[in-house]
């Protein structure tokens, strides 16, 4: 699935922010209008500054295909507090 305003950070060059919740991960990478979002617990490029990760197993590596994507109208991709309500409200509308 190819959607404008939505990179594929794979090679670890671009910042992002991830929360894995609801079974899935969901990524909002810097300068993005969408947020990513795949199934399982997806690591898809290098990982630096971890202090304590306690991920869901098992781990899925490198591209995975795309389940969703949710529209982001304001906000910063940093805002991890932001990407969790986006990722509650995505979950709660799936049912």
């Amino acid at each position: 699935m190819q959607i404008k305003g939505l990179t594929h950070p794979y090679t670890g060059t671009t910042a992002c922010s991830r929360l894995y919740a609801h079974g899935h991960t969901f990524r909002w990478a810097k300068g993005d209008r969408y947020i990513a979002v795949f199934r399982g617990t997806c690591v898809e490029q290098r990982r630096y500054f971890i202090l304590k990760d306690e991920l869901p197993r098992p781990v899925l590596e490198g591209p995975q295909p795309l389940a969703d994507a949710i529209p982001v109208h304001h906000g910063d991709w940093s805002d991890d507090d932001l990407l969790r309500r986006f990722a509650d409200a995505w979950a709660t509308k799936r049912g």
